[in-house]
């Protein structure tokens, strides 16, 4: 079977700090789909933190297109980890965020991922171009502190 590579990147231009949920196996790690509920999380604040909600980002919805992820470590319930995210790839529909999950105490890698954002116009619920204005705002983003390597 072929794995998922992607690719590190300390251009991140949003970060937020989240707490790992219980395990939901008794004495287990941080189970993928609760790290993918971190991922989520931290999408809903990117979003919140440009003022928008998802229902309604310049008058478009934005869904959830594909989403892949590259598991590197293990975390554990109540780690404290930083998700980090960056734009890529703009396309005519959507683009993607790029992120990535560390241990906010050691700055160690835990996943790699990438979400796919696809615009949907909110009546006919289907895809439609990213609004111009949504575009330049993410063209404008600065890049925050680099992680040091």
């Amino acid at each position: 079977m072929a794995r998922i590579q992607l690719s590190d990147f300390d251009d991140f231009v949003f970060s937020t700090t989240l707490q790992c949920p219980d395990a939901l196996h008794p004495g287990a790690h941080t189970d993928n789909v609760q790290l993918l509920q971190l991922a989520s999380a931290a999408r809903f604040q990117f979003f919140e933190r440009l003022g928008y909600r998802e229902n309604n980002v310049e008058g478009v919805q934005i869904f959830v297109g594909d989403q892949a992820v590259q598991y590197k470590a293990e975390a554990f319930p109540q780690q404290i980890v930083e998700v980090h995210m960056a734009v890529r790839d703009m396309a005519s529909k959507g683009f993607d965020l790029a992120y990535r999950l560390v241990d906010a105490e050691s700055g160690a890698l835990i996943t790699l991922g990438k979400i796919g954002v696809v615009c949907v116009h909110r009546q006919s619920k289907r895809p439609c171009a990213v609004p111009e204005v949504l575009k330049q705002r993410l063209a404008q983003l600065e890049p925050l502190l680099a992680v040091a390597a």
